[in-house]
């Protein structure tokens, strides 16, 4: 336990001085998101002109909810399956079989350690600025036990969502274009841009049964209270199905990757 804490600060480490080697990259992401938030409360403000509210979501709820979803979106990125991936390709995942830890289990560790630095880069001076903006004034905001508990929940179905693609590189080698159409219906189905209740009937049915919205739409209409009472243990329940079935596949495609890597090194 002790030598994974340490790996853990290590790793933390190199993740922030990784960011700072590249402060141009870095500070531009910034501004990239500023523009985003700016471009999105611009759309929402001409959306709700004339209107006190819109599906009982009032304009001050609608723009604190804009900023959120980026914070949230934030707190639970995961590099995992680019970190698999680039792994297989170089052909370093041979070395990593030699360590004492399990794979996965150091996987784990180093999305910790880019979770902290993206806390303590991003998600930090994001919630500042929410609270200075006054963006969140004037918003209905729940952050109750039910809003961190679906957020833990999501932050592990993200991280083993993206393990399970990681280890489909073990047949494909190349995921990048597999990721890219993922990520594409991702940003429409997650509700992280649009809430997926401004979706037709039918559009929102078929969210319903896509993991996406257990990652991002659940614990943001918590927060906003759109989900509340009963439903919200319902919401809970959901989001841990999705979790156990991640966490199911990324085990068992694991065991299968590391019988191929055998296998084909000999």
């Amino acid at each position: 336990m002790k030598g994974l804490l340490q790996y853990f600060k290590v790793s933390v480490r190199v993740e922030v001085r990784g960011q700072m080697v590249y402060r141009a990259n870095f500070f531009l992401g910034l501004i990239m998101i500023a523009v985003r938030v700016f471009m999105l409360i611009a759309l929402w403000t001409a959306l709700y002109a004339g209107r006190a509210e819109i599906d009982g979501i009032d304009l001050a709820t609608m723009k604190f909810y804009t900023l959120a979803s980026i914070i949230f979106e934030v707190l639970i990125a995961a590099n995992v399956e680019h970190a698999i991936s680039d792994k297989i390709r170089d052909g370093s995942i041979a070395m990593v079989l030699t360590r004492p830890a399990s794979y996965p289990v150091s996987v784990c560790i180093e999305q910790f350690a880019f979770t902290a630095q993206n806390i303590i880069l991003r998600v930090a001076p994001y919630t500042i600025f929410l609270l200075l903006s006054g963006l969140g004034f004037g918003a209905r905001v729940y952050l109750g036990p039910a809003f961190w508990l679906s957020t833990l929940l999501a932050y592990f179905i993200m991280l083993f969502y993206q393990m399970f693609f990681g280890m489909i590189a073990f047949w494909t080698m190349e995921i990048d274009g597999i990721l890219e159409t993922r990520n594409a219906v991702m940003l429409v189905f997650s509700g992280s841009m649009v809430p997926l209740w401004f979706f037709p009937d039918w559009l929102f049915s078929v969210a319903r049964f896509l993991p996406f919205q257990a990652m991002y739409n659940t614990p943001l209409s918590i927060l906003i209270g759109r989900i509340s009472g009963p439903d919200i243990w319902t919401a809970l329940a959901v989001q841990a199905l999705w979790l156990a079935v991640f966490f199911l596949l990324s085990l068992y495609f694991w065991g299968r990757s590391r019988q191929r890597v055998v296998v084909n090194g000999g």
